[in-house]
């Protein structure tokens, strides 16, 4: 489908943007309201000529079906049938990877929806950048609000190794915290869709101690049942979650998940930006519950609208090497650097407390780099 200007050929003057991502299967509920941001922020520069008041925005996108095959198949056609000045892939890792290996030869400035992978852009190509907050960081942010907010001097990690995400995150946390002179006392693996956490459970009841902390990513499939046997055998560790936490579906499974943390680069009460720009995108879609992926989505165009900016051209080499120099870039998740970090965002990372059935605001943290844990292969 084609949207921004529609179905019209591309211009000398149009910033064409190629899009192969998931609009149906499993991956759609993250890359499409990513893409519904996207689209927001098109509509809204086009209304003023553009990016640079000049250069009216073309999105051009496909659906992979949350196939990587498929996914690779129609990014390559894409590149092969229309000049692009950029490309957005989906956040699947060997989607991400693939399509980042096509668009390099093409010299083009591409991003992957909200994957958080911090080794994809390493292994997608010259122009492969994340927008959202990497593993590491995220990893990085809960041991400094541990060991500084929680005052948390032991901690339990929990790893699955079915996804990147729920492998590594509790590794990068470890990293960080033992640092800061925290200690992790145990943990335990668990599978996907598990549905059955009394071996883990048992683990952490046979400590000698409660540990302050525990940390694990389970997925929103697995997370109600671990939390709900943790706290039926009377473990009250404070407990640091993913991310997809935030949803109605979690935060309203009642008193268990009482006091479970999360953290998110989007967070309605963080700003008045991000306020305004839920109420907007619940208006135009009717779907508040998807809010983060579109916020993410709809800063990043900020950030492409920057480095144009910095470029003073939309040439595609040209905004691509602009992006690796962004610096402190105001956008609804906040204020965003590339300049000096690498591929994967500065920016603050919201902490959240569920209570009474909504996600309280902490506060916000601001890693310095060397912070950051090292991405693990």
């Amino acid at each position: 489908c084609l949207t921004g200007l529609g179905a019209v050929s591309a211009q000398a003057e149009d910033f064409v943007i190629g899009a192969v991502n998931a609009h149906t299967s499993f991956m759609a509920a993250y890359d499409a309201p990513f893409m519904q941001g996207v689209n927001m922020y098109v509509e809204e520069a086009n209304k003023g000529g553009g990016l640079l008041g000049k250069y009216p925005i073309r999105l051009i996108e496909r659906d992979d079906a949350s196939d990587p095959q498929k996914g690779a198949i129609a990014s390559t056609e894409l590149i092969r049938k229309e000049k692009l000045n950029m490309f957005i892939s989906s956040a699947l890792a060997p989607q991400a990877i693939a399509a980042g290996n096509i668009v390099a030869k093409h010299n083009l400035l591409i991003m992957h929806t909200i994957a958080s992978q911090p080794t994809i852009p390493a292994r997608a190509g010259k122009g492969s950048y994340l927008v959202m907050m990497s593993d590491a960081h995220m990893g990085g942010v809960y041991a400094k609000f541990a060991r500084s907010d929680l005052n948390a001097k032991t901690a339990y990690i929990v790893t699955s190794d079915f996804d990147p995400y729920t492998e590594f995150l509790p590794l990068y946390f470890k990293d960080l915290f033992e640092k800061l002179g925290g200690k992790v006392v145990g943990s335990s693996s668990f599978a996907y869709d598990q549905q059955e956490f009394s071996k883990v459970v048992s683990a952490i009841k046979s400590l000698p101690q409660e540990p302050d902390v525990i940390v694990g990513m389970p997925f929103d499939n697995d997370f109600p049942i671990f939390i709900n046997q943790l706290r039926a055998a009377g473990i009250k560790s404070t407990y640091l979650g993913p991310d997809v936490l935030d949803q109605p579906s979690v935060k309203g499974l009642g008193k268990v998940v009482e006091g479970v943390h999360y953290v998110t680069m989007a967070a309605p009460t963080a700003s008045k930006g991000a306020g305004d720009f839920v109420k907007a995108y619940e208006a135009k879609y009717g779907n508040a519950d998807a809010y983060y992926p579109a916020m993410v989505g709809y800063s990043a165009m900020r950030l492409v609208a920057a480095a144009v900016k910095s470029a003073g051209t939309v040439e595609a080499k040209a905004v691509r090497d602009a992006f690796a120099t962004l610096e402190n870039v105001e956008t609804e998740i906040g204020s965003v650097t590339f300049k000096g970090i690498g591929k994967a965002p500065n920016l603050p990372v919201h902490v959240m407390r569920i209570e009474g059935g909504k996600g309280k605001y902490l506060k916000s943290i601001l890693l310095d780099p060397a912070e950051i844990p090292t991405a693990r292969k």
